[in-house]
C-alpha cells in the first residue's frame, strides 16, 4: 500500500477509502512492456473466468519460463492452453508462435493424457497468413483484433473454510488466486463494491508469524 499511499493517508485514511485510493493510482501508473502484457492475460483470463473456466496465470507467475502458456483455463471438460500477444497494431504474428504454442500443447497432453488439450492464439494484432495457415492445420483457434478493455479488477474469493477475502491487483498473491464462479467467486469494480458483498481485504504475511493488512 505504502507504494501508492503517502505515510499520511496510509496512517489516517479509513482503510476502505485508502486501498480504493492506491487501486485508482496502480490503474493510472506508467507501465513496463512487461506489465502492459500482464494486465492483456489477465483481462483474457478474466473472461475465460466468466464462461466458467477456471485459470491459471501462467504467464504472470512464471514470466519467461511459462513455455509460451500464459494462460491455462479448465472447465473439467477441456484444457486450454492460451498464448496471449498485446502488441501494436503495425506489429504482425509469426508461424514461430504458433509453433510454441502447439509444443506446450503436446507438453500438456503428455503430463495429462487424460485430459481435452485444445490450443488459443489471442492477439490485439493480426496474425500473418502463414501464421493462420500454420494454425488451422494444427487445430489452433487464433482470435485476432482482441483490445483490452476495461473490466473489474478486485478479485473475491471464497476460502475452503468459507472465509470471504479481495485481493487488490498490487497484491503479492493477486495471480494466485483461482476465481471459481460456480462456488461464488466473482470480481469487483471498487473496493466498495468488494466489501458490500461481504468480503473483507487479504492480509499479507509479515515474516514474523502474524499477518497485517
Amino acid at each position: 500500500m505504502r507504494q501508492w499511499l503517502s505515510r499520511e493517508e496510509y496512517d489516517n485514511l479509513p482503510n476502505a477509502k485508502k486501498y480504493q485510493m492506491a487501486l485508482d493510482r496502480y490503474k493510472k501508473r506508467k507501465k513496463s512492456a512487461w506489465q502492459i502484457g500482464i494486465e492483456y492475460e489477465r483481462y483474457i483470463g478474466y473472461l475465460y473466468e466468466c464462461a466458467g473456466y477456471t485459470v491459471r496465470y501462467q504467464g504472470a507467475l512464471t514470466g519467461l519460463e511459462d513455455m509460451g502458456r500464459d494462460l491455462i483455463a479448465d472447465n473439467g471438460a477441456e484444457r486450454l492452453i492460451i498464448q496471449c500477444k498485446r502488441w501494436a497494431k503495425e506489429k504482425v504474428i509469426h508461424e514461430k508462435h504458433i509453433f510454441q504454442l502447439f509444443g506446450t500443447m503436446v507438453l500438456s497432453t503428455l503430463q495429462d493424457p487424460y485430459l481435452s488439450v485444445h490450443g488459443v492464439f489471442v492477439t490485439s494484432t493480426t496474425l500473418t497468413d502463414v501464421a493462420k495457415q500454420c494454425a488451422a492445420h494444427l487445430g489452433i483457434q487464433v482470435i485476432e483484433n482482441k483490445p483490452l478493455s476495461e473490466y473489474p479488477l478486485i478479485k473475491c474469493n471464497i476460502s475452503k473454510d468459507g472465509v470471504k477475502i479481495y485481493h487488490l491487483p498490487m497484491d503479492l498473491q493477486y495471480d494466485r488466486v483461482i476465481i471459481t464462479t460456480s462456488k461464488g467467486d466473482c470480481y469487483a469494480s471498487t473496493v466498495q463494491e468488494a466489501e458490500a458483498l461481504g468480503f473483507r481485504r487479504a492480509y499479507r504475511w509479515s515474516g514474523s508469524g502474524t499477518s497485517k493488512n
